[in-house]
């Protein structure tokens, strides 16, 4: 009856902290899944991770593009020769071969105004893309009882609202609202005193250095989805419901087996299953046949 509270309960939840994430999960692969583990594989890209804001924050709108130096520097490039070109940058003239200029890879372009990101619940891109992944990291290592190690990543860090990829900025100064000498109410630079451009993200605004004070937390659907993804089935395999009905069936046979003497109790049938190497708890397996039972009657 525990277990099929918790499942309840479960269903109700929009989110889990680290602590109840590790539970559930300890509970659907029938081993010890601890906080830790939660957080590896965030890392490795298996589950989608989240956060809690508490605040709101600047962000532009980003997303990965696929680009090359030919394009890159496509204005700065002076001379053009069968083997490459000459890039001239800040007086500073080089050659690159075509290889080299040809040789594709990925960036990320930032385009649109900055707006405020409300105090809500967002995803993490999975795989992790920025220094959201250093934020996760720095966690992974508390919890292992390491000290955190020191990187950087230039690029900032990224969430994602609405589908949509965004990166989260800071402000070179501190911004204040106030009125300006037209008598308009706006957002200034409180040590240049220059009204705020939010369309111009780079000359107010730069990409922050990480998340900032947040909530690691699972959203309850990123769950599901990586339960089903780790413990689904391949073509012909039978899905929970399938395995649960014929699990119960094969209890309702068991229980009217003649001779009575040759009956056998869901205990009796358990103890020869731990016994031949079942790696699943009895309580795990106990939950399994009470849900079995509940849908072959039903």
């Amino acid at each position: 009856m525990k277990g099929d509270a918790v499942k309840k309960l479960f269903k109700l939840k929009e989110w889990l902290t680290l602590n109840e994430a590790a539970k559930r999960l300890t509970v659907s692969f029938g081993e010890e899944i601890s906080e830790v583990d939660c957080l590896q594989l965030a890392l490795d890209g298996h589950i989608t991770i989240s956060i809690l804001l508490s605040d709101s924050r600047y962000a532009v709108k980003a997303k990965i593009v696929t680009t090359s130096k030919r394009e890159l520097f496509s204005r700065t490039i002076t001379e053009t020769t069968s083997e490459g070109a000459f890039s001239s940058l800040l007086n500073d003239v080089r050659f690159f071969t075509n290889a080299e200029l040809d040789f594709e890879y990925e960036t990320i372009k930032r385009e649109g105004a900055v707006v405020r990101l409300r105090h809500d619940i967002y995803d993490l891109p999975c795989p992790l893309l920025g220094s959201e992944e250093l934020d996760v990291m720095h966690l992974f290592d508390i919890k292992q009882g390491r000290n955190p190690r020191e990187f950087v990543n230039t690029e900032g860090a990224f969430v994602l609202s609405g589908g949509e990829l965004y990166n989260i900025m800071e402000s070179f100064n501190p911004l204040e609202f106030k009125r300006m000498n037209d008598d308009v109410l706006a957002y200034c630079d409180s040590v240049t005193g220059e009204k705020v451009d939010f369309d111009n993200h780079h000359r107010f605004f730069y990409p922050a250095d990480g998340l900032g004070d947040v909530e690691f937390i699972f959203r309850r659907e990123n769950i599901e989805k990586f339960e089903q993804q780790s413990l689904g089935r391949d073509d012909g395999d039978l899905t929970l419901n399938e395995s649960l009905l014929v699990i119960g069936s094969m209890l309702k046979a068991l229980k009217k087996a003649e001779p009575t003497s040759k009956r056998w109790t869901q205990d009796t049938l358990k103890a020869e299953m731990l016994d031949v190497g079942l790696k699943l708890s009895p309580r795990l397996l106990d939950e399994y046949f009470s849900s079995a039972n509940k849908s072959f009657k039903s």
